[in-house]
């Protein structure tokens, strides 16, 4: 039964971050005219579909609960349409429309969900605060303080807890020490922590001893604030992770699934709602981002193509496109059945 609650939670989170997303394309494609022959919620066969009156589209639910799409013309062939409600016959701002209103509606609903929280359960201090720090753990020893703000963790600029928790955990560092830069009471000190290390059957533990600071400001205000700054960390912090990615720092085993999402919310289920909010607001922006990575099985690629062909003032060559996706949809398979395997692995 545990189980299959988490099951549940899983699907309707993803429901909401895929219905979301598409919805943008959707709302983008009516507006500017394109023939959307269906909107649907998941993959697969269908379960249940319908057709509202004087509307072409087609609105279904799907039997796998890992994605969605929004069916457009995007050429003269789909569907048998008339020229002008074809996605490459419309202007260019009008395709870029189309194909970022679906991130930017991911990021729009990361925002809502950390106003949400913060109005419901209080919004949590901002930036890279340190909180309670454990007796006699490698932070208290070295001299960090509870209040002390970090700027720079190996020389590397922090401005929130997340970037914190990347230079600690999943940034790569040639040794076993951590040369922190903190503000205390408008003053700069250097503090250097060197952590305990634990080799685990899940791989290296370190253990600095502190944590976030538990600080929180109630009111419409203070969430207001918590939604527009949090999302402004948020959105910092995973483009440094994929940038980590790329460069190596950070390997691709430490990448996580639909597998490694249910095994999250297995975790936090329990501590309450506010923690599935935070987690759906982050996984929406985690979308929104990856969407804009310039391959084209991405929106962001499409934006690419699109543009290319905006500077050479003609249509690209259908068979490189075919094969540019195809190279893109390629890899992304092997990268998820790879993810896939080892987010079961961390499990088992």
């Amino acid at each position: 039964m545990n189980l299959i609650i988490t099951l549940i939670i899983l699907i309707v989170i993803l429901g909401v971050i895929v219905f979301v997303h598409e919805f943008g394309h959707f709302i983008a494609a009516k507006k500017c005219g394109v023939y959307v022959h269906e909107f649907a919620i998941g993959m697969g066969p269908k379960i249940f579909s319908f057709k509202r009156k004087n509307d072409e589209t087609t609105y279904s639910l799907r039997l796998l609960p890992l994605g969605g799409f929004t069916a457009l013309a995007m050429t003269e062939e789909d569907f048998k349409v008339d020229k002008n409600q074809v996605l490459d016959n419309k202007k260019y701002y009008q395709k870029l429309l189309i194909l970022l209103m679906g991130i930017f509606f991911n990021f729009i609903l990361t925002v809502v969900l950390l106003f949400i929280n913060g109005l419901a359960y209080g919004s949590p201090q901002t930036g890279a605060v340190v909180g309670e720090i454990q007796e006699n753990s490698p932070s208290e020893i070295a001299g960090l303080k509870t209040n002390d703000e970090i700027i720079e963790i190996n020389g590397k600029k922090v401005s929130s807890w997340d970037d914190v928790i990347l230079e600690l955990n999943y940034v790569q560092n040639e040794n076993d020490e951590y040369n922190f830069l903190v503000l205390r009471e408008d003053k700069e000190l250097s503090i250097t922590v060197i952590p305990e290390i634990e080799e685990t059957e899940d791989g290296v533990v370190k253990t600095f001893g502190f944590g976030t600071s538990t600080k929180k400001e109630y009111g419409f205000t203070a969430a207001l604030k918590y939604s527009v700054v949090g999302f402004g960390e948020m959105f910092t912090s995973l483009f440094k992770i994929l940038g980590n990615l790329f460069t190596g720092k950070i390997g691709v085993d430490n990448l996580s699934g639909p597998v490694g999402v249910f095994s999250v919310i297995d975790q936090i289920k329990e501590t309450g709602l506010e923690s599935i909010i935070y987690l759906t607001a982050y996984l929406s922006i985690n979308v929104g981002i990856i969407n804009l990575i310039p391959i084209p099985v991405f929106d962001g690629g499409r934006v690419v193509l699109s543009t290319a062909e905006k500077i050479k003032g003609s249509k690209l060559n259908p068979n490189i496109e075919i094969m540019l996706n195809n190279i893109g949809v390629i890899l992304l398979i092997i990268l998820f059945v790879y993810v896939t395997l080892n987010d079961i692995i961390k499990i088992f």
